[in-house]
């Protein structure tokens, strides 16, 4: 019974924290109209000072990479800097009150929500633990990403994929016995596909099945994850890819798919050759 009251009680405590209204004005940090610290600058960079002025760390947003697969906008992160040791260390935007109108505003409320700005103003205890605590390495994770988006869009690049309406997969790599066959595989569309959503299938010049694409919900044996915009492969790799039906305002054309040339893009940049497969 006392674990239940006092679930409740920081439950309640954290309620009210998030009922205040917070906001910036005039460089006051301000929480139902009480000054809790001061903030200057603009994005990306931010100075956030004590109450007394006599700390202040900077705030820096960093973006995460663009990932023309992403289904979602992708939120930046935080590099939070002791201005006077010169420290930093990172976090990633967590609260939902994050806005792309009101970056100082955002910053506030994320430093709100872990207790790093409290009604007393800079948790200076618990920033300076954080700050001088093991990295968390979002920069790094991020950077990583980026390379690997940048390596996949310039191998699939090079091979100058097109696909007609047939579905027919066009590369200047292709490598069959006729150098004017320029074909490397097909695709192919199921709607709906058994789970009522859309499909598509991969296959190489010799008919074999490559990878399949499902939209939304898909349930693949020996895979215990849904699958949602992503394509499972041969060898039983998952790759997102996503849906996009720009392409086609007035009437489909699977040389006009959006979606279809996402995936394929995706398949041929993660190594996949196409082609006589088998034979790769």
């Amino acid at each position: 019974m006392k674990k239940i009251v006092i679930t409740v009680l920081v439950v309640l405590v954290n309620f009210g924290v998030f009922a205040q209204k917070l906001k910036v004005d005039k460089g006051e940090i301000k929480l139902d109209e009480k000054t809790i610290g001061f903030i200057e600058g603009k994005k990306p960079v931010f100075k956030i000072f004590s109450l007394d002025k006599t700390y202040a760390i900077t705030a820096e947003l960093k973006s995460k990479p663009v990932n023309p697969n992403a289904t979602v906008m992708a939120l930046p992160w935080i590099v939070l800097t002791n201005d006077a040791t010169g420290k930093s260390n990172e976090i990633e935007f967590k609260s939902r009150k994050f806005s792309g109108f009101n970056y100082d505003r955002s910053v506030a409320y994320e430093l709100l929500d872990r207790n790093y700005l409290t009604i007393d103003g800079l948790n200076i205890e618990e920033l300076e633990r954080f700050i001088n605590s093991e990295p968390t390495g979002i920069s790094v994770k991020y950077l990583g990403e980026q390379q690997n988006i940048d390596n996949t869009n310039k191998i699939a690049d090079s091979y100058q994929l097109t696909i007609d309406d047939y579905g027919n997969i066009y590369s200047v790599k292709a490598q069959n016995q006729d150098p004017k066959d320029k074909k490397i595989a097909v695709i192919k569309m199921t709607s709906p596909a058994k789970n009522g959503e859309l499909m598509y299938e991969v296959l190489d010049v010799d008919n074999y099945l490559i990878a399949t694409w499902y939209a939304k919900a898909a349930m693949v044996s020996g895979y215990d994850k849904f699958l949602n915009q992503e394509m499972m492969t041969l060898d039983k790799k998952v790759f997102k890819a996503a849906f996009d039906n720009r392409g086609n305002p007035t009437g489909y054309k699977m040389s006009k798919d959006i979606t279809a040339m996402n995936i394929v893009r995706v398949l041929v940049g993660s190594g996949y050759t196409l082609g006589h497969h088998k034979n790769n």
